[in-house]
């Protein structure tokens, strides 16, 4: 049976059949994982999940009842001065959104040719060595081993720089409760090469702690080639 892995915005949670997941609210834009796929996608990209999925209903219109002409008689001069309340209230919309514009325009020239200079003076491969976390991440699976003692991290290193090459990258794990309470963290040294535009795997078997709900990690060291 398929099993599927969620991220929370701050760690991986799972694994889930798919009895489990409806029970875990997932919405159109939870990410997902599962054996097989290179990367999270959203629920609604995956097919068998749409059907799990909540359907909002449209917004219900209700009917006017067409006005006789007595009273489309009578009501139009005060339609005449909504009209022209509308044109000023646009009118004075405009004005502001257009003086914002300006100065957001000013604004953001200024940062362009500030960032420019900088760009001029550094180039892509000095910002990427520069910041390589920027560029790094870190994904994946985990599971408990046969006597519970351990666990096995079956992990996704990719590499998102163009021209840069990253190698010893340390992974940091953390082990949290069930209540989402940080237990502990361990560091772990990947004696590997990443290449530019480049997705590789690694295998980690880490200690399991008491009282372990899940595990999470990141890349939080690298060096350049």
């Amino acid at each position: 049976m398929k099993k599927y892995f969620l991220h929370n915005g701050s760690e991986n949670i799972g694994p889930f059949d798919i009895e489990e997941l409806k029970e875990q609210k997932i919405t159109k834009e939870t990410q997902v994982w599962y054996e097989g796929l290179v990367d999270w996608k959203e629920a609604s990209e995956i097919e068998e999940l749409k059907s799990i999925l909540p359907v909002t209903p449209p917004p219900l219109t209700k009917k006017v009842a067409p006005q006789s002409f007595a009273e489309a008689k009578i009501s139009e001069p005060k339609k005449k001065n909504i009209f022209r309340k509308v044109l000023k209230i646009i009118a004075i919309v405009l004005i502001v959104y257009l003086g914002a514009a300006l100065i957001i325009n000013a604004i953001n020239e200024n940062s362009s040719n500030e960032s420019s200079y900088v760009e001029s003076v550094m180039t892509i491969e000095q910002i990427e060595a520069q910041s390589p976390l920027d560029y790094l991440n870190a994904s994946g699976t985990y599971n408990e081993n046969f006597f519970g003692d351990a666990i096995k991290v079956n992990g996704i290193v990719t590499n998102s720089a163009t021209m840069t090459t990253y190698k010893d990258i340390t992974i940091r794990v953390d082990y949290y409760s069930k209540t989402k309470t940080l237990l502990n963290s361990e560091e772990y040294m990947l004696y590997e090469f990443y290449s530019p535009n480049s997705t590789k795997e690694f295998k980690l078997k880490v200690k399991n702690y008491n009282n372990v709900a899940s595990l999470g990690w990141e890349v939080v060291n690298a060096s350049v080639n």
